[in-house]
């Protein structure tokens, strides 16, 4: 198994933000810095397999996820779990989420994805 050393050509998801650079790169785990401007978001999204685990950096930021019902579809409810300095947050595979830049200058928060093959499955808005 071999890493990919920090680089910001690292493939990503099709979707642009501040800032994004990958630390490490494995089939099984994915480490990137992450920058949000003031009131950017990641998109609504899941992922299949790997779970994804939020360390807020800078500024201020929350992780929004998707209420399911019991057939597991979407039930219109969003949980916002503030993204504290340095506390893992994490989102278990299956859950649409999204990270929001909660404050009024840049966030930075360390995403840690794994372990599994990674996918990036969009959900609607």
């Amino acid at each position: 198994m071999s890493a990919v050393a920090a680089s910001d050509d690292a493939p990503s998801p099709h979707y642009s933000i501040a800032g994004r650079q990958s630390i490490v790169e494995t089939p099984e785990v994915r480490v990137t810095l992450m920058t949000l401007a003031p009131g950017e978001a990641t998109p609504w999204h899941r992922h299949s397999v790997v779970a994804d685990t939020a360390f807020r950096l800078d500024g201020e930021a929350a992780v929004e996820v998707r209420g399911t019902d019991a057939d597991g579809q979407t039930d219109g409810q969003v949980e916002r779990l503030a993204l504290l300095p340095g506390a893992p947050c994490r989102v278990e595979p299956g859950r649409t989420h999204r990270v929001v830049n909660t404050g009024s200058g840049p966030c930075r928060f360390l995403l840690v994805q794994g372990v599994g093959a990674y996918d990036f499955v969009k959900a609607a808005d």
